[in-house]
């Protein structure tokens, strides 16, 4: 399809890459189709482990297996294996066993549940070895290529934390691709955690005379929770984000749950806030005789690369290239658990579209392959050094 681009990291040939990349769309978006057809949600990801794994080896990847964790692990070597970078996609969903998993493909869109978060990321990071070959493009650089299992909700990054943990060689840089939105550089992690606060009516027998309904309490909770200062500066925020409660009209509920996130450019503000809601949640559970528990299952350190960083400007210059316009926010994703490791790393998203809402996830055709684009972009720029922080002298 095209020479041969070793080392050759040229703004002007990399503006070109969607062009190059036309005949491929097509296999794209059938394989788009065909992994998010596959249910995996959290926990359940091991069909769609195996149809990456299948892809590794029709494509010549020399080492794919799974890892002890259930990964899909893809190992490609450099020409010169001088370092080493991650290209890894989260592989669960949220959307359910039960749900229609059928994915449609429109004029203009993909449609269908989970395809936004994150079918196509997933899809991408499978088809890269393809991608590559047919641009003729060859790396340095090792590569490897990650399904990550575990990853949303309770999940908690766990697939890609034990890799990280437990591989056998160090790592330079990594990039987190996402289905959506083309624009999306993350580059920092803001600091956050996740819970879940739990009411639970007592049997009848250890009952006191104050006992209240699950969900009346669970109310006494969250308006407390409300009344927590939070300060503007630095940017803080509480998110009530789920409720669930009762399962009838006409019986009053002995399960409530209310799920909540804290954000914050502050660990000490995420520790203080957590200490507030744990003390609320002990004083109301015990005034009114419920079982009243908080569960934090997920945490995550504030921290990030300097928008000076070489990977970050050299992401810039990438979409600049393929005229992308950067978005340079803090969506969560995995990018945390490199930036905890001290490991130079991006996430990128891959086209526009819509996740999680009231209608049904899509993602638009169009952008997909300046999304794509992008990613090898960043490779090249990565495999050529451009991206190293220079030692301070």
């Amino acid at each position: 399809m095209s020479s041969v681009l070793v080392n050759d990291y040229d703004l002007s040939r990399i503006a070109q890459l969607p062009e190059e990349l036309a005949p491929l769309r097509e296999e794209i978006l059938a394989n788009v189709v065909m992994l998010g057809q596959i249910p995996a949600i959290g926990g359940e990801e091991h069909e769609r482990v195996r149809y990456m794994l299948d892809r590794f080896a029709e494509q010549g990847v020399p080492e794919a297996g799974p890892d002890e964790f259930g990964n899909a692990i893809g190992f490609q070597p450099g020409r010169t294996g001088a370092k080493t970078v991650i290209v890894t996609a989260h592989l669960d969903t949220i959307v359910a066993h039960n749900i229609d998993h059928n994915l449609t493909i429109e004029s203009k869109r993909i449609v269908g549940p989970g395809v936004s978060d994150n079918a196509l990321g997933a899809a991408v990071v499978t088809m890269l070895p393809t991608l590559l070959q047919k641009l003729g493009i060859e790396l340095d650089c090792n590569l490897y290529l990650i399904g990550s299992v575990g990853s949303l909700n309770r999940g908690n990054h766990g697939g890609l934390r034990f890799f990280l943990d437990n591989s056998p060689r160090p790592f330079d840089h990594g990039i987190c691709v996402e289905g959506v939105e083309l624009g999306r550089l993350n580059f920092f992690s803001i600091g956050t955690i996740r819970g879940d606060v739990t009411c639970n009516v007592r049997p009848i027998e250890s009952r006191s005379y104050g006992s209240e309904s699950a969900i009346v309490v669970l109310n006494y909770i969250i308006n407390r929770i409300l009344r927590i200062e939070v300060p503007t500066r630095p940017f803080t925020k509480i998110r009530l984000a789920q409720v669930f409660a009762g399962i009838s009209y006409d019986v009053e509920p002995e399960h409530a749950m209310l799920g909540f996130e804290v954000n914050s450019h502050s660990d000490f503000m995420i520790e203080r806030i957590e200490s507030q809601i744990q003390d609320i949640v002990a004083e109301l559970g015990a005034r009114h005789a419920v079982d009243a528990r908080l569960d934090v299952f997920f945490r995550r350190q504030a921290g990030g690369l300097p928008f000076s960083h070489p990977l970050v400007k050299s992401t810039l210059d990438v979409m600049e290239a393929l005229e992308i316009r950067p978005d340079q926010g803090h969506s969560p994703s995995e990018l945390s658990e490199f930036i905890s490791r001290g490991i130079p790393a991006v996430t990128l998203g891959i086209s526009q579209g819509k996740k999680n809402h009231n209608e049904p996830d899509y993602v638009l055709i169009d952008p997909i392959l300046k999304g794509v684009s992008q990613v090898i972009g960043s490779l090249l720029a990565i495999d050529a050094g451009v991206c190293d922080q220079k030692p301070t002298t």
